[in-house]
């Protein structure tokens, strides 16, 4: 099968990834030319070159004030070349309007996985265009679903994200400290993840890019004491690396998460994680994989971490293993014959 893959485009799909969007469509192109299908990857000119990358643009126009209009103007480019081009299917992994517009009398099916919350254009498209029987939806996960729901005509399909389980091999062999990775952003909580901490005296490692300048130095560097430690922003095996002593991989999300691909990572590694009962957090643990917070506040997600600290590591990986890349690229293929 000949598969056009349109990513979100502001940021390269290549390591240390800013965040799980970049992640999902890396692994999920890497399981597509495993499986023996063709692909075209329409990203970021400074993306993973092993994709068969289509880029437009690189970090040219990206600081502009009117960078929007250039982002128009590479969707554009990269619809009218996957006009002229001979796929059998679009999978479409942006979080722009435009695929969706073009899609609606696309002459192949186009397949939008929605990785974004109702807050944006990407809605008013969707909501206009979704009766259209080219238009094809997938969700992450149930409650993701719901949120997207009423905007739908035609309905969707669950597929839940997945991590390719040989790059996360069980490792954990100490409970040493708390573990928490991703955007340092005030939605992600990690403000919140540090006072739980320090509740019950563990020390935290975290990692990631720094996002927020004002929330890092507003809410972060003020909480921060000597049992906790800022390790940058890392790539894959390097935070895998940081799984062998972590106790508890902590999630305190102040949003609706549409997935959470670092909690999977984590339990494939033999790391328990805690966190707050939002978003798709529920549907991704079972009682031996994790514990959930359920209110929103920092001494209930203390207790839901120490409640995970003694949870056995190979019942924490038995329990990721349902949530396999190959399953998850599988199940996107079967999809995509059914349409055909």
């Amino acid at each position: 099968m000949k598969i056009a893959i349109i990513a979100k485009t502001r940021l390269p799909i290549a390591e240390p990834f800013r965040g799980g969007l970049e992640a999902f469509t890396h692994a999920l192109c890497k399981e597509y030319l495993c499986l023996g299908h063709e692909i075209t990857l329409y990203a970021h000119a400074d993306s993973d070159p092993e994709l068969n990358i289509r880029g437009f643009y690189g970090h040219e126009h990206r600081a502009d004030y009117n960078f929007e209009i250039y982002e128009n103007d590479e969707y554009l480019s990269i619809l009218k070349d996957i006009e002229q081009s001979d796929f059998d299917i679009v999978h479409n992994n942006s979080t722009h309007e435009l695929p969706i517009i073009w899609g609606a009398k696309a002459s192949i099916p186009v397949v939008t996985t929605i990785h974004t919350p109702t807050i944006s254009k990407l809605k008013a498209a969707i909501k206009i265009c979704s009766g259209s029987n080219n238009l094809h939806f997938v969700m992450p996960s149930k409650s993701f679903e719901a949120t997207w729901q009423p905007y739908l005509d035609n309905g969707s399909i669950i597929i839940h994200n997945g991590v390719d389980l040989n790059k996360w091999p069980l490792v954990r062999n100490s409970r040493d400290y708390l573990f928490w990775y991703g955007r340092m952003v005030h939605i992600k909580g990690l403000d919140i993840v540090l006072d739980a901490a320090h509740q019950i005296n563990m020390p935290l490692k975290f990692a990631g890019p720094l996002d927020d300048q004002k929330y890092f130095d507003e809410h972060i560097k003020p909480r921060l004491t000597e049992s906790d430690t800022y390790l940058g922003h890392l790539k894959q095996n390097e935070i895998h690396d940081y799984m062998k002593g972590a106790a508890v991989m902590v999630s305190a999300v102040r949003w609706e998460e549409p997935f959470g691909l670092t909690n999977i990572e984590a339990m494939s590694s033999g790391v328990p994680v805690a966190g707050f009962n939002r978003g798709a957090f529920c549907e991704l643990i079972d009682a031996e994989s994790g514990v959930v917070a359920e209110q929103r506040n920092v001494s209930s997600l203390a207790t839901a971490i120490e409640a995970a600290i003694p949870l056995e590591s190979n019942k924490v990986r038995r329990h990721a293993e349902k949530f396999s890349l190959t399953t998850m690229a599988q199940h996107y293929i079967n999809y995509f014959e059914q349409l055909l």
